[in-house]
């Protein structure tokens, strides 16, 4: 889920919140969590969630997003957060909202302590919620996940977080140089789902369907509701000399992104802190299509 910040009524303290909280971690190295156990949908239509807690207090539920630089609470826990610094206007997928800005409170997974930018921003996940069909409390994003090298084992059911030293290139995959252009965001440089010329593709694991093309690469007209929230069907595509088939991507102005459901076909290493994403295709199809094969039998 791409967000944008756009500062209101924070005056020249704004440029240093802003570089704090997406300062870079080259010089960090953090304290790993266990490996976590995802939530089963992930990938199969539904996002990457995990289970995260403010010190004290109790489970709440976080969407994993590299698509938004920075991490957001729902305003529900503003009470929680202390004095409002700020306010900021977020535009994202599902439209433009207020947010308030606080410092960034503690924030463990399981008992370690994760690294977070110094500041913390507000905003409601209702249409989140409403695909996820859960109550969404929080979104993790790369002010936090650019400290880690991350893998996603769909086979597995893992996240895991990976130590620079256990990192075996070899066994996986093909890597590709990430950037990190926009504000803090991640993007490797190829061709979008549907071909084309090489561009900036977003890393997206809070985009729930295969993803995003840009204006042009799908003909036709497609305005109704369940087009501009579950995408268009495309029986298959090529994208780096593979075939992938039953795609769901939306068409957009000019983003091209790589989301969840598209990912969940490999196993996916992002080692932010040495700038690479690995794939490893395991599939052709995504999740869900083999879960309904797998019932029909």
């Amino acid at each position: 889920m791409r967000t944008i910040l756009k500062p209101r009524a924070l005056g020249p303290f704004w440029s240093l919140l802003l570089f704090s909280t997406l300062a870079t971690a080259e010089s960090v190295r953090p304290q790993l969590p266990a490996d976590v156990t995802m939530n089963k949908n992930a990938g199969r239509g539904s996002y990457l969630f995990v289970t995260l807690r403010m010190e004290g207090d109790e489970n709440l539920l976080f969407l994993v997003d590299t698509g938004s630089p920075i991490t957001l609470f729902a305003k529900s826990l503003a009470p929680k957060l202390g004095n409002r610094l700020g306010t900021v206007r977020l535009r994202t997928l599902y439209g433009n909202q207020e947010g308030g800005v606080y410092t960034a409170p503690k924030l463990y997974l399981e008992n370690i302590q994760l690294l977070t930018g110094t500041n913390i921003f507000t905003d409601n996940f209702t249409m989140q919620s409403l695909i996820a069909h859960r109550s969404i409390k929080g979104i993790l994003g790369m002010d936090c996940l650019r400290h880690y090298c991350i893998q996603l084992d769909f086979d597995a059911e893992k996240i895991r977080f990976l130590a620079p030293d256990t990192v075996n290139a070899a066994l996986l995959g093909k890597a590709f140089p990430v950037t990190f252009p926009w504000g803090g965001i991640p993007f490797i440089h190829h061709t979008g789902l549907l071909a084309g010329e090489g561009t900036n593709l977003l890393i997206d694991t809070g985009c729930h369907i295969d993803g995003f093309v840009e204006k042009g690469a799908i003909k036709g007209h497609y305005l109704g509701w369940w087009y501009w929230l579950f995408g268009k069907r495309l029986p298959a595509c090529l994208w780096d000399d593979q075939t992938y088939t039953h795609l769901l991507v939306r068409r957009s102005g000019s983003l091209n992104l790589m989301g969840l459901r598209f990912l969940a076909r490999h196993l996916v290493t992002l080692d932010f802190p040495e700038q690479t994403m690995y794939l490893k295709r395991t599939r052709i199809s995504p999740l869900d299509k083999e879960n309904k094969k797998a019932t029909a039998k």
